[in-house]
Formats: structure tokens, sequence, C-alpha cells
């Protein structure tokens, strides 16, 4: 019972905001809602100190001021992509979301005509449920695997905004694997993260340091001969549009060459645009 208040309190001003900005236009509910999230992230102690021994890790080059200052624009990168998220039906609606080459979209195109499974492999990269909302507006609507909340008011919400992107989505564990294995083998299409830390798999450079990465997703991809293509979305500097981009596919090998092919390839987004980056992981355990 306790533990079920607590859990209420805690999601109380996630649902008040969310109530309040559904009244707002779409545009400047976004720019309200990042102003917000970001003033928080920078104010919780946990956040703010996990950005800064992360930063430390990968630039030990950056003074403070400039660590203060990637912080301040991390932030608002990340407050509008929480925003966007929180909203995910309207963001599929009304956000400025371009595909930079629609031939992109032929190696997929292929694939699904000849029934093979599909992986879509990113990170947690910019506004990255454009990648899904542009695979939909194509008709290759992308399910994908999510983690539910541990805060049971927040769930309901958490799995809708999931599933505004796409269908169907499977929750981790057994179960939800089993269903996501039976989706790729009758040739479906999944989106999958590979950028969290792991309890298993195997230490492999990630912007130059070792982090623990799990092999699951090349192995899929081995197991089912599914086409691996990593997808990004990357904010525009104009902070208004969005740019997604589909690499060629990775070459079916061993699983670790996959697995670095995957890290190298998300590393040089991440280089070229690092706020965008979801630096409030523990991803160097």
């Amino acid at each position: 019972m306790w533990k079920k208040f607590v859990g209420l309190l805690e999601y109380s001003p996630l649902w008040l905001f969310v109530q309040i900005m559904g009244f707002v236009r779409y545009d400047s509910r976004i720019k309200i809602g990042s102003i917000i999230i970001a003033f928080a992230i920078r104010l919780i102690p946990k956040y703010r100190k996990r950005v800064f021994a992360n930063l430390k890790l990968v630039f030990p080059e950056l003074s403070r001021e400039e660590q203060k200052n990637f912080l301040k624009k991390f932030s608002q990168n990340l407050g509008t992509t929480f925003t966007e998220f929180l909203f995910n039906n309207d963001f599929q609606k009304n956000q400025q979301i371009h595909l930079k080459d629609v031939r992109q979209l032929d190696e997929i195109n292929n694939a699904v005509k000849n029934a093979q499974p599909v992986i879509i492999v990113s990170g947690h990269f910019g506004p990255w449920e454009a990648v899904r909302a542009t695979l939909k507006k194509s008709g290759l609507e992308a399910g994908a695997v999510y983690r539910p909340s541990k805060n049971i008011f927040y769930e309901p919400h958490h799995h809708r905004t999931i599933s505004a992107g796409g269908t169907p989505i499977f929750q981790t564990g057994r179960k939800g694997t089993g269903k996501m294995v039976r989706h790729l083998k009758s040739g479906g299409i999944i989106c999958l993260m590979i950028d969290q830390s792991v309890s298993d798999g195997r230490y492999l450079d990630f912007l130059g340091k070792p982090a623990k990465t799990s092999l699951a997703v090349a192995n899929l991809a081995i197991r089912y001969n599914a086409l691996l293509i990593p997808a990004y979305a990357t904010r525009n500097k104009n902070q208004v549009s969005i740019q997604v981009e589909l690499e060629p596919h990775i070459p079916i090998t061993t699983s670790e060459e996959m697995t670095k092919k995957i890290l190298d390839s998300l590393a040089v987004r991440i280089l070229a645009n690092p706020t965008q980056w979801y630096w409030v992981h523990n991803r160097w355990k």
C-alpha cells in the first residue's frame, strides 16, 4: 500500500504536466516542456553527477565551464526529446521529420517483399522515436522492445506512447522475447537499442572506453538471417526539424564483429553531435 502511495506521489507532477500541456499547441508544448524538464535534469544531483562523470571519462579535456555549458545544451535536447515522447501521438502527426534519402528504404522494402526479418538498430541518440515515425509513414511499421515502468501509475501512459510509434511492442523478459522472435520469423520489422549497460555481454570499445555490451542484436540477425540496419534521428540546429538516416545493412559475420560495427556507427553520430546522446546512462559501469 505504501509503495503504491509513493508511486502515486511520484507520478502526480508528470500526470498534471501532461494534462495541462494537452491544451497547448504542439510546438509551444514542446518548447515549454523542454524548458521545464531541462531545468529538472540540471537540478537533480544524481543526473548532474552522472553527466559530469561520463564527460570526464570520454572528454577529459573539457574544463569545468565547458562541462556546465555541455550540460545545459544536453538537458535542453533531452528535455525536448522527452516531451516529444510523452506526446508521441502528436509527435507522429505534427513533427517535421525528413528522411535524408528515400532510397535508403530500398533495402527494407526488398526484405519485406521477400519476408526477410529486419532489425533496425539504434541508440538513445537524438529524437530516436523519429526513426519509427519515418518507417510508419512509409508503410513499414516497426515494433519495439521496452522495459515496463516500475511506476504502475505511469506504465499505461508509457505503454501507449511507445505503441504510438509502431506495433507490436514486446516487454523485456522471456515471454516478450518469444513473441518478438515469432514476429521476426514471420518477416516483421523490429527496432532495438544497443547503448545501455547490461549484466551479461562483452566489453567492447565504445567512445574510446570499454563498455559491457550485449551481443543479442547481432545474434538475432545471425540466427534468423535478418537485415541489420543502423538508423539515427538527428535534431537539426534550428531545433525544429529532424533528419532520419538509414545506413547500409551490416553484413552477417560474427556477433562480436557485427556489434563492434554497430557501436562504431553510433560513436560517429555521437561525436558529431555529442549533446544529443543520452549522457545520464551509467554506460561504463
